[in-house]
């Protein structure tokens, strides 16, 4: 008995160690939304704990608008998820915008580029916070689009659960 509720809470672990969930908030107020604009927010990033992202970024060449060009990978994984529910992920510029936005706020990036942090739900004309999702990506140290790899996988995971709470 033992050894299988050890190895179904591994399993669990396993499952969360790259990922998303819904922390705090609720996101049914997704349902019905056609868009939803999708912002970054690096300015809380810290590296390896302690140090300015600037040391991180600083490690590899980067193109000059990496967060636009991260956002873009975001955006096609996020959309990848959610188009059966007819919700596209859309960037600050678009002409579409939608009754919310999700700001990306990555909070720590590791040595290998692996980040982890939060997405908020907000309301875009009052901006209160409807939800909080954390979340957790794998990446890369030298990629000209910095943030290209965990975006991909926090678009992806993200989409998933915002599709599961509105497919209800």
């Amino acid at each position: 008995m033992f050894r299988a509720f050890a190895v179904a809470f591994v399993s669990v672990l396993a499952i969360f160690a790259y990922g998303a969930e819904v922390i705090e908030g609720s996101l049914s107020c997704m349902k019905g939304e056609k868009y939803i604009t999708i912002k970054l927010d690096c300015s809380k990033l810290v590296y390896k704990k302690d140090r300015p992202f600037q040391v991180f970024l600083d490690k590899a060449a980067r193109i000059d608008d990496w967060e636009q060009e991260s956002l873009k990978y975001f955006c096609l994984k996020f959309n990848e998820e959610t188009y059966k529910a007819h919700l596209s992920a859309v960037l600050d510029n678009s002409k579409n915008s939608g009754t919310y936005e999700l700001v990306i706020v990555p909070l720590t990036i590791n040595g290998g580029g692996s980040i982890k942090g939060e997405a908020y739900v907000v309301n875009s004309e009052t901006k209160e916070k409807i939800a909080t999702i954390g979340f957790k990506a794998e990446g890369d140290d030298n990629d000209a689009i910095t943030l290209r790899d965990p975006m991909k996988e926090a678009g992806e995971s993200i989409g998933k659960i915002i599709y599961k709470s509105i497919k209800k």
